[in-house]
């Protein structure tokens, strides 16, 4: 627990994208680019220096910035504007050399999606972590495993959570491979392809690029946005799955189930009106925020389908996207590490509704006990109607079995009961649920370790 003592708060990813962040961030561009441009002989250094030790919020005039883009309603222009007239001698003129709008709004947007994406994916790794320790300690557990609603074979609780760790380390693997496509600098002036540079666009480019800790687009085209549109389903995908957790973990909380329940302390209450209820508190959140997150696929795509070179109707959706998805994505993760925290299992419940199916539920084994004997096809039928038999008469399934001559001829009492009870027909549930723990405390290390570098 001590490598997620130092996490960002969630009101800490929201401030990332508040108005004086956002603003700081566009400083940020700006100064960097008129170093790069300095260091090529672009613009004079003194400027840059001038430039640099100015662009910082505290060095301007906040109140008149925020009037000036009031009137220009051009945030940008006010900002050049506001930036140049606090450097001393020419300085200011240098402000925002060969640059547009859009160059300095989406790359700084994204200088802070970045630091968001960072603090999300070590919250991610605390999500491994915390599935590690419940695979592991669940490795054993007996439950039935269901499909369609219905029982299923048994399987262990550590062997369910063995599948979302593996669910989730594929969510690892897209976000950390689409990072270089993803975080991408937008820099190449009015339209992208270097009008007023020339032959030192590219290295401009380049560098910025570098400096920034971002990748640069090869061609920075102001209509390519397909890149956020991605990082928003990748995110997407992100919340089906937490939602899947959730609603499942959710559904085991119902009273006909009861196998999980959420430990919040006595003083949570579940109803106003009526005493006895005990509600889930956060799997129902992880659903919520997970559906809106979800949301947003769609106007991400619409936001990727500029006309012709550039559309400010469709940056505006854009940079909404850009402002919202990180700190969703982010409230999601710290959600789902707080319901995996303070799910609490119930073995005992879990074995009375795994023996609601008495020793149906290891039908399978039994004809795979049988089938060398009888033949696969025939063995399942002569479990499929010893079962309806079973159901309504009363016997066990092992006593309405070993009536039939052939099944006495191929199997032993003894033996057939070991091949009735579940407790031995977990398959590698166990095995697999130890196996997936080791592979997730690696992968939680390693997304931790991103927040201490």
């Amino acid at each position: 627990m001590n490598a997620r003592a130092a996490r960002p708060e969630l009101a800490e990813i929201r401030a990332l994208f508040s108005r004086r962040s956002l603003w700081q961030a566009w400083l940020d561009v700006e100064a960097t680019l008129a170093e790069v441009q300095a260091e090529l002989g672009v613009i004079p250094q003194a400027a840059a220096d001038e430039i640099r030790s100015k662009a910082s919020l505290e060095a301007l005039d906040e109140p008149a910035l925020a009037a000036d883009i009031e009137r220009t309603r051009a945030p940008i222009l006010s900002l050049a504007r506001t930036l140049g007239s606090a450097c001393a001698g020419d300085a200011g003129g240098y402000v925002h050399w060969g640059a547009t709008t859009q160059n300095v709004l989406q790359t700084g947007r994204t200088l802070l999606m970045r630091r968001a994406h960072d603090a999300f994916m070590c919250r991610l790794g605390d999500t491994l972590e915390i599935l590690a320790d419940l695979a592991e300690s669940s490795a054993d557990t007996l439950t039935v495993g269901r499909t369609n609603y219905r029982h299923a074979l048994p399987i262990t609780f550590g062997f369910k959570v063995a599948g979302w760790i593996d669910e989730l380390l594929r969510h690892r693997d897209r976000l950390v491979d689409a990072e270089p496509r993803v975080f991408l600098s937008l820099w190449g002036g009015a339209l992208g392809a270097m009008h007023a540079f020339g032959e030192a666009g590219p290295e401009i480019n380049r560098r910025l690029s570098q400096r920034l800790g971002l990748m640069p687009m090869a061609i920075p085209t102001r209509a390519g946005t397909d890149h956020i549109a991605e990082y928003v389903m990748l995110l997407a995908l992100f919340s089906a799955t937490c939602s899947k957790i959730a609603r499942e973990l959710y559904s085991l909380m119902a009273d006909e189930y009861a196998e999980v329940y959420e430990e919040l302390g006595d003083a949570v209450v579940g109803s106003s009106t009526m005493p006895h209820k005990v509600n889930s508190k956060v799997a129902v959140e992880v659903i919520a925020i997970a559906a809106r997150l979800r949301s947003q696929v769609p106007l991400a795509l619409d936001a990727m389908q500029p006309t012709h070179e550039g559309d400010t109707a469709n940056n505006l959706m854009l940079y909404g996207l850009m402002d919202s998805i990180c700190p969703l994505a982010y409230e999601l993760v710290c959600g789902m590490n707080e319901l995996l925290d303070c799910i609490v299992v119930v073995p005992e419940q879990m074995r009375r509704n795994l023996d609601r199916s008495a020793s149906f539920i290891t039908a399978e084994n039994a004809m795979m006990v049988l089938a060398p004997t009888l033949g696969r096809n025939p063995a399942h039928d002569l479990l499929h109607h010893a079962i309806a038999e079973a159901a309504t008469d009363g016997k066990t399934l092992a006593e309405i079995l070993l009536r039939d001559a052939d099944v006495r001829a191929a199997v032993s009492s003894p033996a057939l009961a070991e091949a009735l009870d579940p407790a031995r027909y977990t398959g590698r549930s166990s095995i697999m649920a130890r196996e997936m723990a080791a592979t997730a405390r690696q992968a939680a290390h390693e997304l931790q370790q991103r927040g201490s570098a």
